[in-house]
């Protein structure tokens, strides 16, 4: 399961950098001193500098989150975080916008983790079952997640819990995403 998420995640990375040098160039971000990132290259140039995701070298561990939480995290939740460094993407899923999360640097990959743990208990204090946010959307209200239990993806609204079915599992999801 998290090999397939790893190789969707590296096609989906490819699809997209395709694309944007389809249009000429990388993209560009504003230059944050203290908030820097392996994915940043070249110097930056009148506080803007191009990007692109970075696979790291070593995978993140998510074992003190799980024993705080006393949960395992499905295997392709740790796939999905745990391997790359990235600028959220803006992508398309069957007509829908929506922002792919992954941490910037390993700062981010620390409040990336604190804000998992605050959906969880969340979700355990309103008695849903527990999901992994992955993307968000236009609607402030609706996100992508996984199921933690299933490996299903979702759209989840947050004021009422509904949730819709897109996906049997997060490789699925990632090969349909477009840049």
């Amino acid at each position: 399961m998290a090999d397939q998420v790893l190789s969707a995640l590296e096609r989906l990375f490819a699809r997209w950098q395709q694309q944007g040098e389809s249009r000429g160039s990388l993209p560009l971000c504003e230059v944050e001193e203290g908030w820097r990132s392996p994915c940043e290259l070249g110097e930056p140039h009148a506080g803007m500098v191009a990007w692109r995701p970075f696979a790291r070298e070593a995978q993140e561990d998510f074992t003190a989150l799980e024993e705080a939480l006393e949960l395992t995290l499905h295997p392709a939740a740790k796939a999905f975080y745990g391997h790359w460094f990235s600028r959220p993407l803006t992508l398309w899923y069957k007509g829908m916008t929506l922002s792919l999360i992954q941490p910037w640097n390993a700062q981010d990959m620390d409040l990336l983790k604190e804000n998992l743990i605050g959906h969880l208990l969340m979700l355990r204090k309103l008695k849903r079952t527990p999901t992994l946010f992955l993307a968000g959307c236009r609607d402030e209200m609706g996100l992508i997640s996984l199921d933690n239990e299933s490996g299903a993806v979702w759209f989840e609204r947050l004021d009422s819990g509904r949730r819709t079915p897109l996906s049997p599992d997060l490789a699925t999801f990632l090969d349909r995403l477009e840049p």
